[in-house]
């Protein structure tokens, strides 16, 4: 158990805690401690940081950027891998700087700025955990479903168990087609056509700025004043809410202020994301249940737990 707690409380290379004798601590309190202590503490530790997200979201409006960190971090899994980390996934190591710079994480930084002193408030949380802790928090603050969350990951030791670039979804301008696209990074994940079309109504939040992905006007009348920085183009008009108002306004096309990427508009072209999308956009209670599941699925993939079963906050 010792190795796992090491690894679960960030010890890397630039860690002020010499990795031996962060080892012998771990061991020895873990010695005079019961597990179910140990997991109690676990547990009052990550619902400590749960109620500092929230504040910070209170402060900040940060909630799409949160989200976004989550999903990242936990969206370069490959089922087809089997070996932990490679297979990547939920594992915090989208904290390091080599994964940063990965272009489909630009600006995440700013992202891990945020939750840093988080992280430094409550050492023995995760940043893998805290990352997934941020994201669906983050969903529940801004009026969406409760995410049944399950907590206790590993989080990788060094920037070289970071996973490749390249795993996580863009918007090609060409060949593949966005359906294929969307297929080839999701069914890589082991996620299926319903649970693509639910997760891609998180575009409900936030914006999409010119400058990080290439997409996007440089602001519209709904992201001219903020909150935050101001600028970029959002998919909803109330994109700090989360409802399913990202798929009636996809369907309806009626606003040029509002954001349509070929991979929002394939959703009502594919014949089998359609059912969903149309099905989402008539009836919210549907699209949060969908959403709840496929949003706690993506949270855990590839992800080491310890204990093996988790930690639940409920």
């Amino acid at each position: 158990m010792a190795v796992p707690n090491l690894l679960r409380r960030g010890v890397n290379a630039g860690s002020p805690l010499h990795p031996l004798r962060g080892l012998l601590l771990s061991s020895q309190e873990l010695g005079r401690r019961p597990l179910s202590s140990v997991a109690g503490d676990a547990a009052a530790e990550l619902r400590g940081a749960r109620e500092d997200v929230k504040q910070l979201l209170k402060t900040t409006s940060c909630h799409p950027i949160l989200v976004r960190l989550g999903w990242h971090d936990a969206g370069t899994y490959d089922k087809n891998i089997t070996e932990w980390p490679k297979c990547g996934g939920a594992n915090g190591s989208l904290r390091f700087e080599i994964e940063l710079k990965h272009a489909a994480n630009a600006g995440l930084v700013n992202a891990l700025k945020l939750i840093q002193p988080i992280k430094d408030k409550y050492s023995g949380v995760t940043y893998a955990d805290l990352f997934q802790l941020a994201s669906a928090t983050a969903i529940e603050e801004a009026g969406g479903p409760k995410i049944p969350m399950v907590y206790g990951r590993v989080d990788v030791a060094a920037p070289e168990q970071c996973p490749p670039e390249g795993r996580l979804p863009e918007n090609p301008a060409g060949p593949p087609s966005p359906a294929d696209h969307l297929r080839e990074v999701f069914y890589r994940m082991g996620l299926n056509d319903k649970e693509i079309v639910a997760l891609s109504g998180a575009h409900t939040l936030g914006r999409a700025r010119p400058e990080r992905s290439g997409w996007g006007k440089p602001e519209t009348k709904y992201t001219k004043n903020g909150p935050g920085a101001p600028g970029g183009q959002s998919w909803t008009s109330q994109w700090l809410k989360f409802d399913n108002s990202y798929f009636k306004d996809v369907k309806e096309r009626r606003d040029e202020d509002l954001l349509v990427l070929p991979t929002d508009a394939v959703l009502f072209e594919d014949s089998s994301f359609k059912i969903y999308a149309e099905k989402y956009a008539e009836d919210q209670d549907a699209f949060f249940k969908d959403y709840a599941e496929a949003h706690a699925k993506l949270s855990n993939l590839g992800a080491k737990f310890d204990p093996p079963k988790g930690i639940s906050l409920e």
